[in-house]
């Protein structure tokens, strides 16, 4: 891909020129990690600490797990009826599982990512806006409130 210079108006003009398409080399994220995966298979792609303490022992996710991981959750999403244009929603902190969702979840839908922190009612009419086929949560984990809403909103 090439490098482009834009410093007038008349740049930006002729940058616009060239279809979108003609500019990406991929036009999804799945594509782009199988192929950031290809050039470096066994590199860090995500470096994970559950607490503070674990900073020195963080968890290792290689490229080539990653996009295992995330073909996995795309392929869990297609057998649960996931087709494009469905929505998948989750509530969901910051872990390893969550990167699988939202890129696995895009190659097989719509990833629709929702705050936890958000009140169960609040939670409960973004997923019916969204028209979410599947809600993705953590489940019971010490100090998360994440299950108790998604119990409270399951009906």
């Amino acid at each position: 891909m090439q490098k482009i210079q834009v410093t007038s108006l008349a740049d930006i003009e002729a940058f616009e020129k060239t279809p979108i398409e003609e500019r990406l080399q991929f036009m999804n994220t799945y594509d782009m990690i199988k192929h950031g995966a290809s050039i470096d298979p066994n590199a860090k792609a995500i470096s994970f600490f559950l607490t503070g303490e674990d900073y020195n022992n963080p968890t290792e996710i290689t490229y080539t797990q990653l996009l295992k991981n995330i073909t996995r959750a795309a392929n869990m999403f297609h057998d649960m009826g996931v087709r494009p244009g469905d929505v998948i929603s989750y509530l969901l902190p910051n872990l390893p599982q969550t990167h699988y969702v939202l890129w696995g979840g895009e190659a097989a839908g719509i990833v629709n990512p929702i705050n936890p922190m958000l009140e169960p009612s609040t939670i409960s009419e973004i997923c019916r806006s969204a028209g979410t086929k599947v809600l993705v949560a953590l489940g019971e984990f010490p100090g998360s409130e994440i299950w108790d809403k998604v119990m409270a909103i399951r009906n």
